[in-house]
């Protein structure tokens, strides 16, 4: 399939027209995209790792219309904003980590950051519980359906991210090649201490709130009110509820 027949995919799926090349445009992809593409780890959790590769996060995303981690779900979408006129780089991100008490490994996260004339913007569609507007390098805050989010300088030049929770991640500003995050694209997928390894992950935003499996347990996240409910069958729950068929197990 060609690079324009996927293109041309992607967006039918997000339910869009090629936006203009501004900040309402890139807001409004990021917005559609999680709402439609999940967050997800199926394919880890079923022993069936994937090389990583412009070319197949595309494919994973537009033409099967699956979801997938950062480094695929990001990769797909840097595929898409460049594609579409969008100057975006990747960068790599240092995921909190709450047992621990500490961050993670450099390029434990792939995130994207984009140019405009007037600043640039850190876009991540690929974390899953997370902001859903662009937030304004070097600092920034918003509050939605799902939180409050703030952005601001840490220490080395490098930049936090935080929900009104806990610190997400720690971001460093530059320009990284795609071949640079598969070593840690490569453990996450295989190690055995991978977060990743240790139980079924899907979730995606809605206008209202978030739909979420983990492991065994649906929640359902509508403004105030939550749901949560036994998956007694994984492969049903993430056709109805993702449009994701033949992923499972």
């Amino acid at each position: 399939m060609s690079a324009t027949d996927l293109f041309g995919l992607y967006l039918a799926r997000l339910g869009v027209q090629p936006p203009g090349v501004d900040f309402d445009g890139l807001s409004a992809l990021m917005r559609a995209h999680m709402q439609t593409v999940p967050f997800e780890n199926l394919d880890i959790v079923s022993g069936r790792p994937r090389p990583l590769s412009t070319e197949g996060a595309l494919e994973k995303i537009a033409r099967d219309r699956r979801g997938g981690f950062c480094y695929e779900v990001n990769e797909a979408f840097f595929a898409l904003l460049r594609h579409l006129g969008f100057v975006v780089r990747r960068i790599e991100g240092r995921v909190w980590q709450p047992g621990a008490r500490k961050f993670g490994a450099a390029f434990d996260h792939l995130a994207l950051v984009v140019t405009f004339p007037h600043g640039e913007y850190l876009v991540d569609v690929g974390y899953g519980d997370s902001h859903r507007t662009p937030l304004r390098l070097p600092a920034d805050s918003v509050e939605d359906v799902s939180g409050r989010y703030q952005l601001h300088p840490w220490q080395d030049g490098m930049l936090i991210l935080s929900s009104d929770k806990q610190p997400l991640y720690i971001m460093s500003l530059m320009a990284q090649e795609l071949e640079a995050f598969l070593p840690m694209c490569r453990h996450h997928q295989t190690s055995a201490e991978s977060v990743f390894a240790r139980g079924v992950i899907c979730t995606r935003a809605t206008p209202s709130g978030r739909i979420t499996v983990s492991g065994d347990r649906l929640s359902i996240v509508d403004g105030d009110c939550r749901t949560e409910l036994a998956v007694t069958s994984h492969a049903e729950v993430l056709a109805a509820y993702f449009g994701i068929a033949d992923a499972w197990p």
